[in-house]
């Protein structure tokens, strides 16, 4: 018995180290406070668009399909039906983009307030998965004309672009306060890429920013690194309509949004 309880911590560690993503939101509390709050009211009505099947995920779609330029739009843990997200997929349709929104969750985004706690969900609803399963979505548009695609992430889904923007699969890429994203990810970025920050989040504070400018700059990426203040994390999706700060910050990142990609998501 004295045996199996000095191996106990040891066990304990290996688990750990195995759960990189897990470890990640543990280490540096990047899920903690702020990056959960305010969650949103999921309405599959919402929006100018309509849902449809795309390279095997349903998809709120936006937009002109027989445009020639398109927009992955990645949902943070709250998934494809939210309002402030279908929303924004609308603006970047009304600038020229076909907007494509998938459900990566399979119908199972996170839910606030219940006994599954957030590391639990992502065991099921991790990154990697993310990354693999937005492959056969842009396969999909690609097959279907769409040559000229970018990518927009949002919390989570600022991790799952970063690891697109590592390929030669988008044209350009869009970090939203992102999570998880460290610095050798930035080293492995092949497109131009904005990452649009909260001074208020602690999951991606202004040191390690500057890290990534430094790093892209050196590998001549072409970038775009912004903080917006007073804000906090989550807030381009999930502000306050009542907030009128609120929502002029979040306005003025949605613009930034379409300036980048509209300046580098080009017809060919």
């Amino acid at each position: 018995m004295a045996q199996i309880a000095q191996l106990f911590p040891f066990l304990l560690l290996s688990i750990f180290l195995s759960l990189p993503l897990l470890r990640h939101v543990a280490a540096d509390g990047s899920l903690s406070r702020h990056c959960l709050e305010n969650p949103p009211t999921l309405n599959s009505s919402y929006g100018a668009g309509s849902v449809k099947q795309i390279g095997g995920l349903k998809a709120y779609v936006s937009g002109h399909y027989h445009s020639k330029r398109a927009i992955l739009l990645v949902s943070d843990v709250y998934g494809y039906e939210a309002p402030h997200l279908r929303k924004i997929a609308d603006k970047v349709a009304r600038s020229g983009f076909y907007a494509v929104v998938p459900d990566f969750f399979f119908g199972d985004p996170y839910v606030a307030n219940t006994s599954r706690t957030i590391p639990v969900w992502l065991k099921i609803h991790g990154t990697d998965k993310g990354f693999e399963d937005a492959k056969p979505v842009i396969a999909a548009l690609k097959q279907k004309g769409i040559h000229a695609i970018g990518a927009a992430g949002f919390c989570w889904g600022g991790n799952v672009v970063t690891k697109i923007a590592k390929t030669n699969l988008i044209k350009a890429a869009v970090l939203l306060h992102p999570s998880w994203v460290t610095v050798d990810d930035i080293k492995a970025v092949k497109v131009p890429i904005a990452i649009l920050a909260a001074e208020l989040d602690n999951g991606t504070p202004a040191k390690q920013l500057e890290e990534f400018k430094s790093v892209l700059s050196q590998d001549k990426v072409k970038n775009f690194i912004k903080i917006y203040p007073n804000v906090k994390h989550g807030w381009t999706v999930r502000y306050n309509d009542t907030d009128a700060t609120a929502v002029k910050a979040a306005n003025e990142a949605h613009k930034d949004l379409l300036h980048w990609s509209t300046k580098y998501v080009k017809k060919r």
